[in-house]
């Protein structure tokens, strides 16, 4: 740092920049032209302006191809969980062919077939693995995965509550846990003894089994976003975390909606203090003294906080306060939260601007663009929502036709990101195109 500051005497503005210097120049990586070096500098510069609230050259797009290189290319989904050589050579591929991109999305979030296969998950299925072999996208599978008189023992210890309770009621090959005794138990010996049970034995064999795959797999992974960066891509994802409200960690993988809307009327309470219990945990064990890494951009799903969920009072009480404090708790850290507001969020806008100017980045899916620009517009910068339905179904000159009037809309004074509504996975190539054009023609910011 050239502050002459630990890092403990920063501001947060200052750690802020200290990781954006290392988003501008990430370590390890070989461009492949000084040319391929100089579009990474000024990508990622469009988005740490846009990020400041500031008026970069152009307005900065995130096209929302997620899996779609591999429908580019001929593949599916289901093949490239399995094949990562078909995989690799379809994101080459759909970088060759369109090479004006501002930023570039990686297959991280599609899983190994074989390890997904030996893990037979309750929660989420797969083209091929639950769903029919041509599906384009997984799905989860909600439940009341912890029971509503449960809180207090997640509480007392939540990882063996994890371990020995959640494992082996939404994973198949972790059915075996239930039959350890209590981890704090777990020392020297008393592993040994554990390992004597023949179905807990043959979770571990299984599990051993599936390292060299999943090291495969992560190769594969890492080599495509190492070439994307290399050949100039903004990243945009790299800060090594995946967060989310403290509600939703209850209300998606543990209680499900059913649970979750129970417990709010039932006792609400108790979810306040377990909320409250798992925010804590996950500052002091997540976030604070976060190390460095080449993107300070955390991506942040939301999902039960819309406004078609939960009313504004019971927003203001269960959802916003803390994950607010999550969001401090990383804006301290010189981290930039990016939640995205899947569902409509325009009831939430006066609520969620109660932050540092500058600090979040809110990512909308069918929020009312318009009015996020009237209330956030001195506040955050915002992302979106160009509508999935019409970029996969939609003319090239309707989608840019669409783009314009949201860059009208929103990117005046700067801190606005084009970019689709949600990911898609089949869609015309043009309507992508479409997309930077639109950017390229009308989001140019005079100087």
């Amino acid at each position: 740092m050239g502050t002459g500051k630990k890092w403990a005497d920063l501001s947060w503005e200052e750690k802020r920049e200290e990781r954006f210097k290392r988003w501008l120049s990430p370590l390890g990586v070989k461009f492949v032209s000084p040319e391929a070096e100089k579009l990474y500098k000024e990508r990622v510069t469009r988005f740490i302006k846009a990020i400041k609230m500031e008026e970069p050259d152009r307005v900065p797009v995130m096209l929302p191809a997620h899996v779609y290189p591999a429908y580019y290319a001929g593949a599916d989904f289901h093949t490239i969980m399995y094949d990562y050589d078909v995989m690799r050579n379809a994101w080459v591929k759909f970088m060759d062919d369109f090479g004006d991109m501002d930023t570039f999305s990686g297959p991280g979030l599609i899983p190994s077939g074989k390890i997904s296969e030996a893990l037979n998950s309750k929660t989420q299925k797969l083209p091929g693995i639950g769903l029919p072999v041509d599906a384009t996208t997984n799905q989860f599978v909600e439940g009341e995965y912890m029971y509503a008189d449960e809180y207090d023992l997640l509480m007392m210890d939540p990882s063996d509550f994890s371990i020995r309770v959640m494992l082996p009621r939404t994973t198949g090959l972790f059915e075996s846990f239930k039959n350890l005794p209590p981890l704090r138990f777990l020392q020297g010996a008393a592993w040994v003894a554990a390992l004597a049970d023949p179905e807990i034995r043959k979770t571990f064999e299984t599990l051993m089994s599936l390292t060299e795959e999943c090291k495969k797999w992560q190769a594969a992974v890492a080599e495509i976003r190492d070439i994307a960066i290399s050949r100039g891509y903004a990243t945009t994802f790299g800060g090594g975390i995946m967060a989310g409200a403290p509600f939703d960690h209850f209300a998606d993988t543990l209680r499900g909606t059913r649970g979750i809307v129970m417990d709010m009327y039932r006792q609400p309470q108790k979810l306040l203090e377990a909320m409250e219990f798992w925010l804590n945990l996950t500052i002091n064990t997540s976030i604070k003294n976060f190390p460095m890494t080449n993107c300070p951009l955390v991506m942040m799903p939301l999902h039960k906080g819309d406004d078609t969920f939960m009313s504004d009072k019971q927003f203001e009480t269960f959802y916003w306060p803390t994950l607010r404090r999550l969001f401090m708790a990383m804006i301290e850290e010189g981290l930039v939260p990016m939640p995205f507001a899947e569902g409509r969020y325009t009831n939430r806008l006066k609520q969620i601007a109660d932050t540092p100017r500058s600090a979040v980045v809110w990512y909308f899916d069918q929020t009312d663009m318009a009015e996020a620009k009237r209330i956030l517009g001195n506040v955050s910068c915002i992302v979106g929502n160009v509508p999935a339905s019409l970029v996969m179904t939609g003319t090239p000159k309707q989608v840019k036709e669409y783009c314009r009037k949201l860059i009208e809309t929103c990117a005046p004074g700067g801190g606005y990101i084009l970019a689709g509504g949600a990911s898609v996975a089949k869609v015309n190539i043009e309507n992508l195109r479409a997309m930077m054009e639109a950017a390229y023609e009308y989001g140019v910011y005079k100087k």
